[in-house]
């Protein structure tokens, strides 16, 4: 027979009844304790999570808006200003004034030293990589080196696809006619910049016999300044689209980091788990305790709540803010650069042709070419894959195939479908501002009527209509420059204090649920 014993204080009451760890379930404090401990821990990581997502989200803005943007600003201008460079020699050359009172020569050591200065910009965000930007010498390769001889550039036509158009494309996918190739490496991207710094001033002394022979009256100052071309196209503006590449890449990069969803995902998944456990320790403890209250838990969930809406909504105003930058400022920057490069390209197409005296059939294809794919490119629309003078890119309405006996040339094409729409791929972006849609055209009817009719002042006429929508473009650069700018700062606010504002509620929440749940663990000690 048992005996059963009472205990009783001393005051004659019972003490408060303990539960027993009954049938291996742990005891009520032990509960209390494993509440605790969740709630501190998930609160605690949830804290450092905020803090890692917004500082991390903060340091990929910045860099957008500095280092990587810089560089990507940097390579367009190289290519632009060597382009500039090279049709304002050709200019001066003709004879033709491109800046009113200057003179002669001004407008190319211009854009000679902004091209350079470009270069410095540019090589303070390159990766000089493995192979350093040492010059292997000064002289261009000799396979590829035209002779003073030579009637032209060597590859002229072939490498202007990758040298106007191999810059920005659309949303910083590379170049025209190169989407699918794969981004260059920071190797890749040294050496192109070793290969600008290194025959920049082999160009600029071409250019300069050129001269020193044109003053002397003597014919091989053409050919100079064709080997000056040809170098320029053949070496110089790829280059340049190279660096280009590598710092789009770069940008994109960028962007991606500051965008990604899985961030914003997985700081929502803790802070809610800290959620849930404050509000199950809340629950437990109106359960076992039978009080309704727990203040401490109270405000740790009050924290919480704030905690996981404020880092939530400044994280999407950021993402919001730099899908507007990228869209309304890089991607339209990126297009404003692609059609100036294809625009400077196709003047200095009618330039030089006119310095050959129509002998050289190489600019007249490649001005055909370049024409089409800046009227496809301020359309925001990729270029055709079928040549200019196949019957079903020119006399085909409904493109159903059928041949079409006297095939008109090129420009005879252009006078049937002034736009040469017909000739541009699917739609990619969004065209560019009607007026500079009509700029282009005008400029690339005025440089086939220099070509097809050189006759009295077409060619001053149509390097004045190329300046006319490169004043044009410089304009529009400048909106969509601010527009970046502005949206990118922006998003950057969007997340000034939050990493330090989040992080201490959270902390501070993990700190109140510890004091909210120690006088019930106490309470059974």
């Amino acid at each position: 027979m048992s005996v059963r014993s009472t205990t009783v204080s001393r005051d004659g009451e019972p003490p408060p009844y303990t539960p027993a760890a009954d049938h291996g379930r742990p005891a009520t404090p032990t509960w209390f304790l494993i509440c605790a401990v969740m709630c501190v821990c998930l609160c605690a990581a949830a804290g450092v999570g905020a803090i890692a997502v917004v500082e991390r989200r903060a340091h990929a803005v910045s860099a957008i808006s500095r280092q990587t943007m810089a560089g990507t600003q940097a390579s367009w201008d190289i290519h632009r200003h060597l382009a500039e460079a090279a049709a304002a020699e050709a200019s001066t050359f003709l004879g033709i004034s491109t800046t009113p009172g200057a003179a002669p020569y001004d407008d190319f050591a211009a854009a000679m030293r902004a091209a350079n200065e470009a270069m410095v910009r540019a090589g303070a965000t390159t990766d000089p990589g493995s192979g350093g930007l040492a010059c292997p010498g000064q002289e261009p390769p000799a396979t590829v080196r035209p002779s003073p001889t030579s009637s032209g550039p060597t590859s002229s036509a072939t490498a202007g696809a990758a040298g106007a158009s191999g810059g920005p494309g659309k949303g910083g996918s590379g170049g025209g006619g190169a989407r699918s190739a794969a981004p260059p490496s920071s190797e890749a991207a040294a050496a192109a910049l070793a290969t600008l710094v290194c025959l920049t001033p082999v160009y600029t002394r071409y250019v300069g016999e050129a001269r020193a022979n044109d003053r002397m009256g003597m014919s091989v100052s053409g050919a100079y300044l064709r080997m000056a071309n040809s170098l320029m196209n053949d070496h110089l503006l790829p280059a340049s689209a190279t660096l280009a590449r590598s710092h789009t890449e770069d940008q994109a990069q960028a962007f991606r980091r500051a965008t990604r969803a899985g961030d914003i995902a997985g700081l929502a998944v803790v802070a809610l788990l800290a959620l849930a456990a404050l509000a199950a320790a809340q629950v437990l403890g109106v359960l076992w305790t039978r009080r309704w209250l727990n203040p401490g838990l109270l405000a740790a969930t009050l924290l919480v709540t704030v905690g996981i809406i404020w880092p939530q909504a400044a994280l999407a105003t950021e993402r919001a803010k730099l899908a507007s930058a990228r869209s309304e400022g890089y991607d339209v920057q990126a297009m404003l650069a692609r059609v100036r490069h294809l625009a400077l390209r196709a003047e200095g197409d009618v330039l030089y042709w006119r310095i050959a005296q129509g002998g050289e059939i190489v600019f007249d294809a490649d001005f055909d070419q370049t024409a089409a794919q800046l009227a496809c490119a301020a359309r925001g629309r990729e270029p055709g894959t079928t040549p200019l003078n196949e019957p079903r890119a020119l006399n085909e309405p409904s493109g159903a195939g059928a041949a079409v006996e006297g095939l008109p040339g090129p420009h005879e094409a252009a006078t049937r479908d002034p736009n040469l729409v017909r000739w541009c791929g699917p739609a990619t972006a969004r065209p560019l501002d009607p007026g500079i849609v009509k700029l282009v055209d005008t400029a690339r009817q005025a440089g086939a009527t220099a070509i097809d009719a050189p006759v009295g002042d077409s060619t001053p006429r149509a390097t004045g209509r190329f300046m006319e929508l490169d004043r044009a473009l410089t304009k529009a650069d400048g909106v969509a420059e601010a527009r970046f700018g502005t949206e990118v700062a922006g998003a950057g606010d969007a997340l000034r204090g939050v990493a330090a504002g989040a992080g201490a509620l959270f902390l501070l929440a993990a700190v109140l649920a510890a004091a909210g749940l120690a006088p019930r663990i106490r309470e059974y000690g």
